[in-house]
Protein backbone atom coordinates (compact mmCIF):
# COMPACT_ATOMS: atom_id res chain seq x y z
CA UNK A 1 0.00 0.00 0.00
CA UNK A 2 1.65 3.58 -0.73
CA UNK A 3 2.46 5.67 2.09
CA UNK A 4 -0.30 8.46 0.59
CA UNK A 5 -3.24 6.04 0.86
CA UNK A 6 -1.87 4.70 4.22
CA UNK A 7 -1.58 8.33 5.66
CA UNK A 8 -5.24 9.04 4.08
CA UNK A 9 -6.72 6.09 5.81
CA UNK A 10 -5.09 7.12 9.54
CA UNK A 11 -6.98 10.47 9.05
CA UNK A 12 -9.64 9.13 8.19
CA UNK A 13 -9.67 6.79 10.96
CA UNK A 14 -8.41 9.42 13.24
CA UNK A 15 -11.21 11.74 12.53
CA UNK A 16 -13.65 9.25 13.38
CA UNK A 17 -12.49 8.69 16.35
CA UNK A 18 -12.54 11.88 17.45
CA UNK A 19 -16.18 12.06 16.23
CA UNK A 20 -17.26 9.57 18.06
CA UNK A 21 -15.26 11.07 21.34
CA UNK A 22 -17.08 14.25 20.87
CA UNK A 23 -20.58 12.57 21.21
CA UNK A 24 -21.70 12.31 24.88
CA UNK A 25 -23.09 9.08 25.70
CA UNK A 26 -26.31 10.15 26.83
CA UNK A 27 -27.01 11.07 23.18
CA UNK A 28 -27.38 7.54 22.58
CA UNK A 29 -30.77 6.25 24.11
CA UNK A 30 -30.80 2.71 24.94
CA UNK A 31 -27.19 2.78 23.81
CA UNK A 32 -26.27 1.23 20.29
CA UNK A 33 -25.97 -2.24 21.78
CA UNK A 34 -29.07 -2.04 23.90
CA UNK A 35 -31.56 -0.97 20.79
CA UNK A 36 -29.44 -3.92 18.07
CA UNK A 37 -30.43 -6.56 20.87
CA UNK A 38 -33.98 -5.06 20.81
CA UNK A 39 -34.19 -5.40 16.57
CA UNK A 40 -32.17 -8.54 16.94
CA UNK A 41 -34.82 -10.52 19.29
CA UNK A 42 -37.77 -8.61 17.13
CA UNK A 43 -36.11 -9.95 13.74
CA UNK A 44 -36.27 -13.36 15.43
CA UNK A 45 -39.75 -12.99 16.23
CA UNK A 46 -41.10 -11.87 13.14
CA UNK A 47 -44.38 -13.68 10.67
CA UNK A 48 -42.77 -14.82 7.47
CA UNK A 49 -45.12 -12.56 5.91
CA UNK A 50 -43.64 -9.77 7.95
CA UNK A 51 -40.25 -10.46 7.87
CA UNK A 52 -40.59 -10.54 3.80
CA UNK A 53 -42.43 -7.37 3.74
CA UNK A 54 -39.81 -5.74 6.04
CA UNK A 55 -36.94 -7.11 3.69
CA UNK A 56 -38.30 -5.37 0.49
CA UNK A 57 -38.87 -1.93 2.44
CA UNK A 58 -35.12 -2.13 3.84
CA UNK A 59 -33.48 -4.10 1.16
CA UNK A 60 -32.52 -6.63 3.43
CA UNK A 61 -31.19 -4.31 6.18
CA UNK A 62 -31.45 -6.09 9.84
CA UNK A 63 -33.89 -4.24 12.48
CA UNK A 64 -30.66 -4.36 14.24
CA UNK A 65 -29.18 -2.47 11.80
CA UNK A 66 -31.56 0.58 11.61
CA UNK A 67 -32.41 0.63 14.92
CA UNK A 68 -29.50 3.40 15.88
CA UNK A 69 -30.37 5.53 12.84
CA UNK A 70 -32.57 7.84 14.97
CA UNK A 71 -29.70 8.32 17.37
CA UNK A 72 -27.00 8.87 14.53
CA UNK A 73 -29.20 12.14 12.66
CA UNK A 74 -29.33 13.54 16.05
CA UNK A 75 -25.82 15.51 14.79
CA UNK A 76 -27.39 16.68 12.02
CA UNK A 77 -29.29 20.00 12.41
CA UNK A 78 -32.18 19.27 9.97
CA UNK A 79 -33.57 16.22 12.45
CA UNK A 80 -32.87 18.55 15.96
CA UNK A 81 -36.69 19.03 16.22
CA UNK A 82 -36.88 15.30 16.44
CA UNK A 83 -34.86 15.00 20.05
CA UNK A 84 -38.26 15.41 22.27
CA UNK A 85 -39.62 12.18 20.23
CA UNK A 86 -36.86 10.05 22.33
CA UNK A 87 -38.75 10.16 25.62
CA UNK A 88 -41.52 11.71 27.45
CA UNK A 89 -41.08 13.36 30.99
CA UNK A 90 -44.06 13.19 33.78
CA UNK A 91 -43.68 13.30 37.70
CA UNK A 92 -44.62 10.60 40.34
CA UNK A 93 -47.47 13.00 41.43
CA UNK A 94 -48.46 13.30 37.56
CA UNK A 95 -51.16 11.21 35.63
CA UNK A 96 -51.41 10.91 31.78
CA UNK A 97 -54.59 12.47 31.74
CA UNK A 98 -53.14 15.44 33.76
CA UNK A 99 -49.79 15.57 31.73
CA UNK A 100 -49.08 18.42 30.00
CA UNK A 101 -48.01 17.06 26.84
CA UNK A 102 -44.38 18.90 24.92
CA UNK A 103 -45.83 20.61 22.25
CA UNK A 104 -43.13 19.61 20.18
CA UNK A 105 -44.04 16.02 20.71
CA UNK A 106 -42.55 12.94 22.81
CA UNK A 107 -41.91 9.34 22.82
CA UNK A 108 -45.62 8.33 22.61
CA UNK A 109 -46.90 10.35 19.81
CA UNK A 110 -43.87 9.62 17.69
CA UNK A 111 -44.67 5.92 18.03
CA UNK A 112 -48.52 6.45 17.38
CA UNK A 113 -47.40 8.74 14.42
CA UNK A 114 -45.23 6.57 12.95
CA UNK A 115 -47.27 3.51 13.08
CA UNK A 116 -50.04 5.86 11.21
CA UNK A 117 -47.57 6.11 8.54
CA UNK A 118 -46.40 2.13 8.38
CA UNK A 119 -50.16 1.04 7.89
CA UNK A 120 -50.59 4.02 5.10
CA UNK A 121 -50.54 2.03 1.58
CA UNK A 122 -49.92 5.44 0.16
CA UNK A 123 -46.85 6.74 1.84
CA UNK A 124 -43.91 6.60 0.17
CA UNK A 125 -40.51 4.14 0.50
CA UNK A 126 -38.69 6.59 1.66
CA UNK A 127 -41.05 7.63 4.26
CA UNK A 128 -41.80 4.08 5.16
CA UNK A 129 -38.10 3.17 5.53
CA UNK A 130 -37.50 6.29 8.13
CA UNK A 131 -41.13 5.83 9.84
CA UNK A 132 -40.03 2.11 10.44
CA UNK A 133 -36.30 3.34 11.53
CA UNK A 134 -37.87 5.58 13.99
CA UNK A 135 -40.45 3.46 15.36
CA UNK A 136 -37.83 0.57 15.84
CA UNK A 137 -35.70 2.70 18.33
CA UNK A 138 -38.24 4.53 19.76
CA UNK A 139 -40.02 0.82 20.99
CA UNK A 140 -36.83 0.29 22.53
CA UNK A 141 -36.44 3.81 23.88
CA UNK A 142 -39.82 3.83 26.14
CA UNK A 143 -38.83 0.25 27.62
CA UNK A 144 -35.97 2.21 29.25
CA UNK A 145 -37.49 3.36 32.41
CA UNK A 146 -35.32 6.77 32.44
CA UNK A 147 -36.77 7.70 28.99
CA UNK A 148 -39.67 8.22 31.28
CA UNK A 149 -38.50 10.27 33.01
CA UNK A 150 -37.89 13.32 35.90
CA UNK A 151 -38.19 17.09 34.39
CA UNK A 152 -36.12 18.37 36.56
CA UNK A 153 -32.80 15.98 36.24
CA UNK A 154 -33.67 15.94 32.24
CA UNK A 155 -34.33 11.81 33.08
CA UNK A 156 -31.35 11.84 35.34
CA UNK A 157 -28.75 12.89 32.40
CA UNK A 158 -27.99 15.54 35.12
CA UNK A 159 -27.20 12.94 37.95
CA UNK A 160 -23.86 13.34 37.73
CA UNK A 161 -22.14 9.96 38.83
CA UNK A 162 -19.19 7.50 39.07
CA UNK A 163 -19.49 4.07 37.14
CA UNK A 164 -16.48 1.97 38.75
CA UNK A 165 -14.46 5.45 39.58
CA UNK A 166 -14.97 7.10 35.93
CA UNK A 167 -16.98 10.16 35.76
CA UNK A 168 -20.54 9.16 34.24
CA UNK A 169 -24.52 10.17 34.56
CA UNK A 170 -27.46 8.12 35.81
CA UNK A 171 -28.99 7.97 32.35
CA UNK A 172 -25.79 7.21 30.58
CA UNK A 173 -25.64 3.85 33.01
CA UNK A 174 -28.87 2.69 31.79
CA UNK A 175 -28.61 3.54 28.47
CA UNK A 176 -25.23 1.85 28.02
CA UNK A 177 -23.05 0.91 31.17
CA UNK A 178 -24.80 -2.04 32.24
CA UNK A 179 -25.16 -3.75 28.81
CA UNK A 180 -22.09 -3.18 28.13
CA UNK A 181 -20.53 -4.38 31.33
CA UNK A 182 -21.49 -7.75 30.27
CA UNK A 183 -18.93 -7.44 27.01
CA UNK A 184 -21.26 -9.70 24.81
CA UNK A 185 -21.59 -8.32 21.35
CA UNK A 186 -25.49 -7.72 20.15
CA UNK A 187 -26.37 -11.09 18.81
CA UNK A 188 -24.87 -13.08 21.52
CA UNK A 189 -26.95 -11.21 24.14
CA UNK A 190 -30.07 -11.46 22.39
CA UNK A 191 -29.38 -15.35 22.09
CA UNK A 192 -29.18 -15.54 25.57
CA UNK A 193 -32.13 -12.98 26.55
CA UNK A 194 -34.25 -14.96 23.40
CA UNK A 195 -35.15 -17.92 26.74
CA UNK A 196 -38.45 -16.47 26.51
CA UNK A 197 -41.57 -18.17 27.93
CA UNK A 198 -44.79 -18.80 26.68
CA UNK A 199 -46.28 -17.50 29.55
CA UNK A 200 -44.00 -14.43 29.70
CA UNK A 201 -44.84 -13.65 26.08
CA UNK A 202 -48.32 -13.17 26.73
CA UNK A 203 -48.58 -11.49 29.79
CA UNK A 204 -46.18 -8.81 27.46
CA UNK A 205 -48.46 -8.75 24.61
CA UNK A 206 -51.43 -6.43 23.81
CA UNK A 207 -50.48 -3.25 25.79
CA UNK A 208 -50.67 -0.04 24.82
CA UNK A 209 -47.66 2.61 24.36
CA UNK A 210 -48.84 4.47 27.83
CA UNK A 211 -49.58 0.63 29.39
CA UNK A 212 -45.29 0.56 29.10
CA UNK A 213 -44.69 4.08 29.54
CA UNK A 214 -46.51 3.56 33.10
CA UNK A 215 -44.21 0.09 33.64
CA UNK A 216 -40.69 2.77 33.14
CA UNK A 217 -42.58 5.19 34.96
CA UNK A 218 -42.86 2.54 37.95
CA UNK A 219 -39.45 0.84 37.47
CA UNK A 220 -37.32 4.20 37.32
CA UNK A 221 -37.06 4.62 41.11
CA UNK A 222 -34.97 1.76 41.66
CA UNK A 223 -32.40 3.76 39.24
CA UNK A 224 -32.05 6.26 42.06
CA UNK A 225 -31.33 3.60 44.47
CA UNK A 226 -27.56 4.72 44.06
CA UNK A 227 -24.47 2.53 45.77
CA UNK A 228 -21.44 4.53 47.66
CA UNK A 229 -18.07 4.16 47.49
CA UNK A 230 -15.95 4.69 51.15
CA UNK A 231 -15.73 8.77 50.30
CA UNK A 232 -19.37 8.85 50.47
CA UNK A 233 -19.82 9.56 46.44
CA UNK A 234 -22.14 7.89 44.30
CA UNK A 235 -19.77 5.12 42.57
CA UNK A 236 -22.11 2.57 40.73
CA UNK A 237 -19.96 -0.77 41.51
CA UNK A 238 -21.13 -4.67 41.31
CA UNK A 239 -23.77 -4.68 43.50
CA UNK A 240 -25.53 -1.55 41.56
CA UNK A 241 -25.11 -4.08 38.48
CA UNK A 242 -26.48 -7.00 39.97
CA UNK A 243 -29.55 -5.17 41.05
CA UNK A 244 -30.64 -3.51 38.04
CA UNK A 245 -29.18 -5.87 35.59
CA UNK A 246 -32.16 -8.13 36.03
CA UNK A 247 -34.86 -5.09 34.65
CA UNK A 248 -32.53 -3.88 32.10
CA UNK A 249 -32.68 -7.59 30.73
CA UNK A 250 -36.80 -7.67 31.10
CA UNK A 251 -36.87 -4.17 29.62
CA UNK A 252 -35.09 -5.55 26.23
CA UNK A 253 -36.97 -8.91 26.09
CA UNK A 254 -40.44 -6.91 26.44
CA UNK A 255 -39.47 -4.45 24.13
CA UNK A 256 -38.08 -7.03 21.30
CA UNK A 257 -41.36 -9.48 21.81
CA UNK A 258 -43.25 -5.90 21.66
CA UNK A 259 -41.48 -5.00 18.74
CA UNK A 260 -42.51 -8.05 16.55
CA UNK A 261 -45.62 -8.42 17.98
CA UNK A 262 -46.45 -4.56 16.59
CA UNK A 263 -45.01 -5.10 13.30
CA UNK A 264 -46.46 -8.34 13.16
CA UNK A 265 -49.90 -6.45 13.04
CA UNK A 266 -48.35 -3.97 10.56
CA UNK A 267 -47.28 -6.22 8.22
CA UNK A 268 -49.62 -8.92 8.11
Amino acid sequence: MKKSVLVNKSIMIASGLLLSLSISSSVFAFGQLGHRIVGDLAQQHLSASAKQQIEQLTNGESLAQMSTWADEIRSDKHWYHAAPWHYISIEDDETWQSLKRNPDGDIIDGLQRFEKVLKNPHASQQDKWQALAFYVHFVGDIHQPLHVGHRHDKGGNTITVKWFGQDSNLHAVWDSKIIEQQQLSYTEYSNFLNRISKVERQQWLGQSYYDWAEESKYLRKQAYNLEQNDQGEDDLLFNYVFMNKPIVEKRLQQAGIRLAEKLNAIFN
